[in-house]
């Protein structure tokens, strides 16, 4: 068993785990309870994930997230396990994306103000289906928690991303199709590909990248290609002069146009705002290289913490949102022609895009 370690910034408690040999780690820097979300990748595909929420005033509770997950899963049961730390609730069934297959345990772990919450995949025929009851077995807190969390503290910078070579394979029946739009801004499909590894004006077409530095582009001016941004979730720390990055539950509250950023995957991922329902708690936004229609909707709560996302193998927390101060009125009835950025370029790719 190998070591892996949470950051813990003032104020939220760090950890301490293992995880079997040959298994790989992602410690992204930041998320929920900005101690860190840790997602651990086995040779067989088998994943598990561990990710900290805070239960702030008028944000999730244990019973919202545990309510949410449940409704992510089908055949799902209920049960609660024993652990050093304490006994955890533990969600176990099959993704209602029905992949043959996979099955999915989640652990609830509350201490103090933070619940430690692990996600795990495991694929059929894998060796070691009890890794998520192994992992969480070694979890160790230097010092639970009590009492209501600050909000959330900014992110440090990524480390840079290595950038890799690039290919063009067949992009497919429905590349390009448009699936929605806002403020006259297309959202394309790209045909389950994701990663064609062609640069068009705004980025690789149709990742979801592109379509937030296409959005923010057209209309509000910016750079078509953002410098540095090699992956989604770069864009937190690596966007243009004037953008000001929120941190997930800080203030102001996500508004439309805004632009999602979430860690989880490889690259991260990125959306933009459509609507954003506060008595109902829910953000509506549309993005690129995820769900088939272009859209999707997500909680809010009344503190401004977005809740988690499900997506096999991993979970996806969102760290903050990207919000340009021209953004301060409804949009122009009438926004720029998009260019067609379909449009392939010879010059080698600007790097990843992500989910």
């Amino acid at each position: 068993m190998l070591a892996g370690q949470g950051q813990a910034p003032t104020g939220i408690p760090g950890y301490s785990l293992a995880y079997p040999p040959r298994w790989t780690a992602h410690l992204w820097p930041d998320s929920f309870a900005d101690a860190g979300q840790l997602d651990l990748r086995a040779p067989s595909g088998s994943a598990v994930g561990i990710v900290l929420i805070p239960l702030r005033p008028h944000g999730p509770t244990l019973a919202d997230q545990i309510a949410r997950d449940q409704a992510y899963l089908t055949r799902a049961t209920r049960d609660r396990v024993a652990l050093p730390l304490g006994t955890a609730v533990r969600l176990s069934g099959t993704s209602l994306q029905e992949t043959a297959g996979v099955t999915i345990q989640i652990l609830y772990l509350q201490r103090g103000a933070v619940v430690y919450r692990l996600f795990s995949t495991h694929v059929a025929g894998a060796p070691e289906p009890d890794a998520l009851a192994r992992v969480a077995s070694t979890l160790h807190i230097p010092v639970p928690l009590s009492g209501p969390l600050s909000t959330p503290t900014p992110p440090l910078p990524y480390p840079p991303t290595r950038e890799v070579c690039c290919h063009c394979p067949a992009w497919g029946a429905g590349w390009g199709v448009v699936l929605t739009s806002l403020d006259g801004v297309p959202v394309y499909s790209n045909a389950g590909n994701t990663d064609n590894g062609c640069v068009a004006a705004y980025g690789l077409s149709y990742q979801c990248v592109e379509l937030v530095q296409r959005y923010f582009a057209l209309r509000w001016g910016y750079p078509a290609i953002w410098s540095g941004v090699y992956g989604a979730a770069d864009m937190r720390a690596r966007h243009p002069a004037g953008i000001v990055f929120i941190p997930n539950g800080g203030s102001p509250g996500p508004r439309e146009g805004d632009a999602l950023v979430f860690n989880g995957g490889t690259f991260g991922h990125v959306a933009l705002v459509r609507s954003v329902d506060r008595p109902r708690g829910r953000i509506e936004v549309v993005e690129q290289n995820w769900s088939a229609a272009g859209e999707t909707t997500l909680p809010i709560y009344p503190d401004n913490t977005i809740g988690l996302r499900n997506s096999l193998p991993t979970t996806y927390a969102i760290v903050g949102w990207l919000h340009s101060p021209q953004n301060a009125s409804s949009p122009p009835t009438a926004m720029p022609r998009a260019i067609d950025s379909g449009r392939t370029h010879s010059k080698p790719r600007t790097g990843h895009e992500g989910l």
